[in-house]
């Protein structure tokens, strides 16, 4: 297909002629992801669908991000079906799953490939905040392996797209992924909070659990404000160093992205890291026509 074009609408009766749904990826609150087969293409490809009853401003903000979005690490937006009651997001399917589910297979992922990963990660968040999109719920469930073994950053349902300076407020995201400054009342920068996600996900990587968890989530949030976690001893000193740094309780005192690019950890694994993907290689060729 060709690159570059923008996600495409059209009406549920071609939609539901071209596509044969299939098995059930996943299951969020307003929301479903099912593996479905584009039958003129003979691909495969995943569907969101999305009540729009209750959550239609959610649904409209989630496709303008996710039109406005293409890197080779971030679940691309092929196609989109709207009727009164359901929107159906066509999307890139990533056939590995995702890295939840890999990490708890293997116990922990060894570090040359959470290096390799978790830099590809990286990448996909410092271009989302380069656009001033902030994910907001980054975690191991919401990054997806493609045929090559690439991560895909996904799930834009509860980002949220800023101006210059713009501070957030109120709760949101997964709780064992939340940065403190979440449950206080005051606004807050968003990057900063997905900085501090994005030190779980490496802890998680490497270690196979979470740094902050409890029988209770009183118990996880306290842990949370008081950035309670010990690193294990195996853990290499620069993986180490860079998760003290990202899991700090005052948020200006964080890593920025662009330090982060610059830490030892990331720079040794720039020198190793495999190529990407080409964007959008595995698309259905029909959908890259734009429609209305």
């Amino acid at each position: 297909m060709e690159q570059g074009r923008e996600a495409h609408c059209s009406t549920e009766e071609t939609f539901t002629a071209e596509y044969k749904m299939m098995m059930t990826l996943g299951q969020g609150q307003f929301s479903e992801v099912k593996l479905a087969f584009h039958i003129p293409t003979v691909s495969c490809v995943a569907v969101k669908i999305c009540r729009n009853q209750k959550y239609a401003s959610l649904i409209k903000s989630e496709i303008n991000i996710m039109k406005s979005l293409a890197h080779p690490n971030i679940i691309k937006l092929f196609h989109v079906v709207q009727t009164r009651e359901t929107t159906y997001l066509v999307m890139e399917h990533a056939s590995e799953g995702d890295l939840l589910h890999h990490v708890l297979e293997l116990g922990s992922l060894e570090e040359s490939e959470a290096r390799r990963l978790f830099t590809q990660i990286l990448h996909a968040v410092q271009y989302c905040h380069d656009k001033f999109i902030i994910h907001r719920d980054i975690k191991a469930d919401n990054i997806l392996l493609d045929h090559r073994g690439n991560a895909k950053l996904c799930d834009f349902g509860i980002s949220a797209k800023v101006i210059p300076g713009q501070k957030l407020s109120g709760f949101c995201g997964t709780l064992n992924y939340c940065a403190p400054e979440l449950f206080g009342k005051e606004a807050y920068d968003g990057r900063t909070t997905d900085i501090w996600s994005l030190g779980v996900l490496l802890f998680f990587m490497v270690t196979g659990r979470f740094p902050f968890k409890a029988y209770s989530a009183v118990r996880v949030i306290q842990q949370i404000l008081t950035a309670n976690f010990r690193v294990p001893p195996h853990v290499s000193v620069d993986i180490r160093d860079l998760i003290l740094k990202l899991l700090i309780i005052n948020p200006y005192r964080r890593l920025t992205i662009g330090q982060i690019m610059r830490h030892p950890m990331v720079r040794n694994s720039e020198a190793c890291l495999p190529p990407t993907s080409p964007h959008l290689s595995q698309a259905p060729r029909a959908l890259a026509l734009s429609g209305p």
